[in-house]
């Protein structure tokens, strides 16, 4: 995979950056992308062969702007990446913690160390940035000690910049799950998951039927997400994850049409292996 680009949502440092080195290995070329949308435009505009997004968090919940990527433009999904997240408060070096007037970090970041934030700088400001490692560059730009970031331990050693205070996540089970993006995919061999949209009728007991074809096929739902169906007021559509060989998705989709359903295929893959907190 020498050269290969690939796009992320951040900078050098970062934890999608960390994501895409352990998924494609050393030899790659990133493509920074300050949102996530830039990231799927990389895409379109050829930027980028494949790229990496997160799509949630354990404490944070979904990232509905990337679902709602995902719907549109439908990039095939080859693969999962969990990832245990450890955040840093990290200032100047020299800096006193007990003197940290502001904290900048990524708006996730931010609410993933919310606790260690009211317990220990009640009184800061805290700053949403559009990236963590970026936000590193930023205070070590401001050069101001009273400024600090929340990101990696990788962000901190790229920028020269000081670990104030380690592992200061709310929870250790803090895991972000990374997908990964191949506009030009083929079938995954071994693939046993896979990412769905789901549309039912607008009618009492749909959602419930639609449903009952995974458990009659004891297959089993991994992940239930609704979010609202543009220009159809109060109407939703729920992105499913499964696990399921390409039979058992087969039945399903014939079942579901049956009921009337409209599915959308993001992607059949290969699960990524059971987590464990270290």
């Amino acid at each position: 995979m020498d050269g290969m680009k690939i796009a992320i949502q951040g900078s050098t440092g970062s934890f999608h950056h960390l994501a895409a080195l352990r998924w494609f290995g050393e030899s790659i070329e990133i493509v920074p992308c300050e949102t996530f949308l830039g990231v799927f435009q990389a895409l379109a505009d050829l930027e980028a062969d494949h790229a990496i997004c997160a799509v949630e968090n354990s404490l944070y919940g979904s990232i509905n702007e990337v679902y709602d990527l995902l719907l549109a433009f439908k990039y095939p999904i080859v693969g999962e990446l969990p990832e245990h997240i450890h955040q840093q408060l990290i200032g100047l070096p020299g800096a006193d913690v007990s003197q940290i007037s502001r904290v900048y970090s990524h708006p996730v970041a931010l609410n993933q160390c919310r606790e260690f934030l009211a317990e220990h700088l009640p009184a800061a400001e805290k700053i949403e940035y559009h990236d963590t490692a970026e936000a590193v560059a930023l205070i070590k730009q401001l050069d101001n000690p009273t400024y600090a970031a929340i990101a990696g331990h990788a962000a901190a050693a790229h920028h020269g910049m000081q670990i104030l205070q380690e592992n200061i996540e709310d929870e250790r089970t803090n895991f972000t799950r990374f997908l990964i993006l191949d506009p030009s995919a083929s079938e995954v061999a071994g693939a046993n998951k896979a990412s769905l949209i789901l549309r039912t009728s607008h009618a009492p007991g749909a959602l419930y039927r639609a449903l009952g074809v995974f458990a009659n096929l004891g297959i089993n739902l991994t992940k239930l997400h609704s979010r609202p169906i543009r220009g159809q007021v109060w109407k939703y559509q729920f992105f499913i994850d499964i696990e399921a060989d390409q039979r058992q998705l087969d039945t399903a989709l014939s079942e579901l049409s049956d009921l009337g359903c409209e599915v959308t295929i993001l992607g059949h893959y290969k699960a990524a292996e059971e987590i464990e907190v270290d």
